[in-house]
């Protein structure tokens, strides 16, 4: 194991960032597999980023895709989510369960999606996708990243 992983020596800081990257990389992963399948935008930094080109107070984004605005805000909300896990939820963590996975990514798939509909609605000019196969994927999404970051936090922690 890379001496950086050493889980003795690793604090809950790494561990929640780690947690977050692994669990906000398999989010969108998911995200990439929905949008391709619907034929829709469904690729949260894609949507971050098509909301910031669409800003009149922003500056213009060229490659909506790749840009590292979108991307750098989305992992910086994955690594959020999952410091806001481990503040509520350590006795949670240490005992992580399908139940309790499965709960707490619908609970974290409503409040994206409650942020989600409040960007949409207050943006002047929103990026076009099928909202509510967008939301649908959404909540499936953070369920997804709720099992990965979870339990990655789980395994970086065996040890302590």
């Amino acid at each position: 194991m890379p001496s950086f992983l050493n889980q003795k020596n690793m604090k809950a800081i790494d561990k929640i960032i780690i947690a977050g990257i692994v669990g906000t990389s398999f989010m969108t992963l998911y995200s990439y597999l929905r949008s391709k399948k619907e034929d829709e935008e469904y690729v949260e930094p894609v949507m971050i980023n098509k909301l910031i080109d669409n800003s009149e107070n922003l500056p213009s984004i060229s490659n909506e895709d790749a840009h590292p605005a979108g991307w750098g805000l989305h992992y910086a909300t994955g690594i959020g989510f999952m410091a806001v896990y481990w503040l509520i939820w350590k006795k949670a963590l240490a005992r992580p369960t399908r139940n309790k996975i499965l709960l707490l990514g619908i609970l974290s798939g409503l409040v994206g999606i409650a942020v989600w509909k409040m960007l949409f609605s207050q943006h002047d000019r929103p990026p076009h996708n099928y909202r509510y196969g967008y939301y649908r994927q959404l909540l499936i999404a953070h369920i997804v990243f709720t099992l990965f970051s979870v339990t990655t936090y789980k395994l970086l922690d065996k040890e302590n």
